[in-house]
Parts: structure tokens; C-alpha cells; sequence
């Protein structure tokens, strides 16, 4: 009996098909996934960021020199500065598509959260590649919540999975502690557990020999090999330029790292593959899903998180995706 059970329990990994991991700028940032861009105060984070999101949105080139292809949409949600004077004026001023950048306005939609089910219609509406959170701080229920492990999981997941189901990349915006020394990925504010959720960390700090230039460390990837060294500098003559980076390499095609971190990721992926050519019937996703060693108590659960749409015809019940529905030719 025992052994039935572990049958039903167990998947073979020999049963599972390997999926490609997919960049918007490899081997830094994928598509799907969460990446922790953090440094101190005033080292140029915002405006780093805001360069890549000028690239992106007018389909113009990483800043080591591959081509980021067709224009891509960008939310940039920032609750530190003003839209009107200074977010887009800078983004202006980087040259941006502002067509493609759209952000939600918290004077209408007040007390915005990380995780926040206005941020996923936010993502369903516009369909973006990229998210980015700027600071991650400002979107906390309570400040607290970033030194409680079990929240900053909590959160982290459900954002992880909408990442996952739409096809979005997510790059949130952190400040460092004020502790010296030891490993660097214990200088994030809060808990380990914000770091630990990320695929890839990257820190911006200061020259040494000049602290008008910055240089950009990959000190986590759990998707591909460490990235190079990446340097900017700001300056008051010339303002910002990319200096030096070598010549980066297009992402391959596979990753030999596993892509599901968790059932529910995993769910995630099969969910949005299946009904990405349109509604299937509720009976057949939750056979597929159990063919695939996912409970139904993670395919409910996953349901809910990335808001699949569910009706009823001639005595079906349908699963949907709606305006939700991944597609390759945005």
C-alpha cells in the first residue's frame, strides 16, 4: 500500500519536459522572473534603470551591445519622484519611447502594494515585458513586512507567479543595510528571504578610483552563469553613458538549471501553455496537471493567484486566460 502511494505521490523526472529560459538581457535579467537591482542611496540605481527602459521601449541595444529586438512595453511603477516633473523629463531626456512606458497613478489608486491585484491588471491591461518596483520599500503593507520571512516569501510568490503567467520580467529597486563587511548578499534591507526569492541579484557601488563612475555586480544568478562587470558614470558635464562593457552574448537556448523553483511556478508555466491557444475545458486542465504531479489543492491555488477567468457552457466548465493570454507577437 505504501508503495502505491509513493507512486502517486512521486514524478520522474525523466517524465518532465525542460523548458527554455528566456532574457530581456542575458545572462542579467529574464523573462519570468524576479531580479533584486540594489546598491546605496544616490549610486544611480533610478537612473541606470531608466536608461535600460529607454532601450527597451524604442527596441535599441543592451548596454554590453546585443540588440533588445522590437520595441517593448514598460511599466515603471516609482514612488519617489513626480510623473509629471521629473519621471518623465528623464526619461525624455534618455531618449524613450513614452508610448511604450506607462505607470499607475497613486493619486487615483492610492496605497498601491507589491501585492496588490491592481498590479496584475495593471500587467494583464498593458501586456509590458518588464516591471520594475522602484524602491521595493514603497510598496510594503507595513515596513515590517520586509523583516518578516514568511511575508516576504508570501509576497514574493504571487508576484513570482504573475511574472511567470504573463510573461513579464520584474526587476524590484532596493536600498542596502548599513552593515559592512560579510557576504554581500546579506547588505539587502529586510529579510534573506528577498534575495533568496530572486533569480538574480545585481548591486551597484562606487569606483574607488572615481566616484563618478559605477560598476554593476552580478552577485547571484540561478539561471545561467555569472554575468561580467557592467560600468556606468554620471557625470555634471556629461550626465549618464554605459563605459566599456565588453561585447555580452545572446542568451542560448536552454538552461541546463532547472526552471520551477516550486509546484506552484510549475503549475504556473502549464496553466498559461495550455490555454494560450484558447479556453480548455476545466476537466482537461486539472488530468493534464495531475499527469504532471500537481496536486489539485496547487492547481486551485495557482488558479486563483494568476487570475484565471472560469465560466460555464452546456454544462462545461471552462478555464481562460482572457486579455491575460500569452502571446509571442506583442
Amino acid at each position: 500500500m505504501m508503495e502505491n502511494r509513493t507512486e502517486t505521490i512521486l514524478t520522474l523526472y525523466s517524465d518532465v519536459q525542460a523548458v527554455p529560459v528566456t532574457w530581456l538581457w542575458y545572462p542579467y535579467i529574464a523573462i519570468g522572473k524576479i531580479t533584486l537591482l540594489q546598491g546605496d542611496p544616490g549610486d544611480g540605481k533610478s537612473t541606470m534603470m531608466l536608461n535600460l527602459i529607454s532601450a527597451i521601449s524604442k527596441g535599441g541595444v543592451t548596454p554590453d551591445g546585443v540588440d533588445f529586438g522590437k520595441p517593448k512595453r514598460v511599466i515603471y511603477q516609482c514612488s519617489e519622484d513626480d510623473a509629471a516633473d521629473t519621471i518623465k523629463p528623464r526619461l525624455e531626456e534618455c531618449g524613450a519611447d513614452c508610448n511604450q512606458v506607462a505607470f499607475i497613478n497613486e493619486d487615483a489608486y492610492n496605497a498601491l502594494t507589491l501585492d496588490d491585484e491592481r498590479l496584475r491588471q495593471a500587467i494583464i491591461e498593458f501586456r509590458p515585458s518588464l516591471l520594475v518596483i522602484d524602491p521595493i520599500q514603497a510598496y510594503l503593507g507595513n515596513d515590517s513586512d520586509l523583516q518578516i520571512a514568511g511575508r516576504v516569501r508570501k509576497l514574493m510568490q504571487r508576484l513570482s507567479l504573475w511574472a511567470t503567467a504573463y510573461d513579464c520580467a520584474v526587476v524590484l529597486i532596493g536600498h542596502l543595510n548599513k552593515k559592512e563587511g560579510g557576504k554581500v548578499l546579506y547588505r539587502s534591507l529586510g529579510s534573506i528571504d528577498l534575495t533568496a526569492t530572486a533569480r538574480s541579484v545585481l548591486q551597484v557601488e562606487r569606483s574607488l578610483e572615481d566616484a563618478d563612475i559605477r560598476i554593476v555586480r552580478q552577485i547571484k544568478n540561478n539561471l545561467a552563469s555569472t554575468g561580467a562587470d557592467i560600468q556606468f558614470e554620471i557625470r555634471p558635464e556629461t550626465g549618464f553613458q554605459w563605459l566599456n562593457s565588453r561585447q555580452g552574448k545572446d542568451a542560448p537556448a536552454y538552461s541546463d538549471i532547472p526552471a520551477f523553483e516550486t509546484k506552484a511556478e510549475k503549475a504556473t508555466y502549464l496553466i498559461k501553455e495550455m490555454l494560450k491557444t484558447g479556453d480548455k475545458k476545466a476537466n482537461e486542465v486539472y488530468e493534464s496537471l495531475s499527469a504532471a504531479g500537481i496536486s489539485h489543492r496547487t492547481a486551485e491555488q495557482t488558479k486563483k493567484e494568476i487570475g484565471v477567468q472560469c465560466y460555464r457552457k452546456k454544462r462545461q466548465w471552462y478555464w481562460s486566460l482572457g486579455k491575460g493570454v500569452a502571446s509571442d507577437d506583442r
